[in-house]
């Protein structure tokens, strides 16, 4: 199985598996199928409110472009700026769009991905996105490689040797409930740190300071040990939640 290989801003390298061509296509459905719902509820609102473009009704016109025609063309675009880099069949797929250094996208990446979208998609129908995506190695499409962009699935494989070392008894007692917040690209940034930098301080540091940011709690409990508590609870609320 192919994997990316992101050098962090830490000088830790994650792997993360690429979103396979099958799981992208039945994202991309999905999205066109949302967008097929909404055509026929603009449709229905347009026949209820007796528009006819044979009487040259300009208000017609403007529903069509403003809930129509508008909410497709940039539906990819604002569902992954303000969705953490998934639309609606992303989600569904547990895929993810993320930079290639392993942080989340800018809006000018977004942006890029989105106005080469005409070239991938719209131009040739797909068959350019499926060839480049195909081909590259890293599961990217031109829009992908022009904003330095991949799209990852979030779940990632977990061996046989970690399901033990994660294992609890009835008695365990969660601290940090706020560690159902961190995603799962936190959590797999929290396991690099954990595994190569124990004896790296600074590190361990600079990822404690950004954990309580997120979790928005203090501890007093030493850095590294905090680190691994913060990473059993939230495997273990995900365990109940399963």
């Amino acid at each position: 199985m192919s994997k990316i290989r992101i050098q962090t801003t830490q000088n830790v390298a994650l792997d993360f598996i690429p979103a396979s061509l099958g799981d992208r296509i039945v994202a991309h459905i999905i999205d066109w199928l949302i967008f097929i719902a909404w055509g026929i509820v603009c449709i229905l609102l347009f026949s209820g409110l007796s528009m006819s473009f044979d009487n040259n009704d300009i208000l017609g016109v403007v529903f069509i472009v403003l809930f129509l025609w508008l909410p497709l063309m940039f539906y990819d675009l604002l569902f992954e700026v303000f969705m953490n880099g998934q639309s609606i069949g992303k989600r569904a797929m547990k895929i993810r769009v993320i930079n290639l250094d392993g942080t989340q996208p800018t809006l000018g990446a977004y942006l890029m991905r989105w106005l080469f979208r005409l070239v991938d998609t719209v131009l040739f129908g797909s068959i350019v996105a499926l060839i480049t995506t195909a081909a590259n190695g890293k599961g990217q499409r031109i829009g992908d490689i022009a904003a330095g962009t991949a799209v990852v699935k979030l779940k990632q494989a977990v061996s046989l040797k970690q399901l033990r070392q994660e294992s609890f008894n009835d008695n365990y007692q969660v601290m940090f409930p706020q560690a159902s917040l961190l995603s799962d690209n936190d959590i797999t940034t929290l396991r690099a740190v954990l595994r190569k930098g124990e004896h790296n301080q600074e590190l361990i540091e600079e990822a404690t300071e950004k954990v309580k940011e997120v979790m928005a709690v203090e501890s007093d409990l030493d850095n590294f040990q905090f680190l691994k508590k913060v990473l059993a609870d939230h495997t273990y609320l995900n365990t109940i939640e399963d």
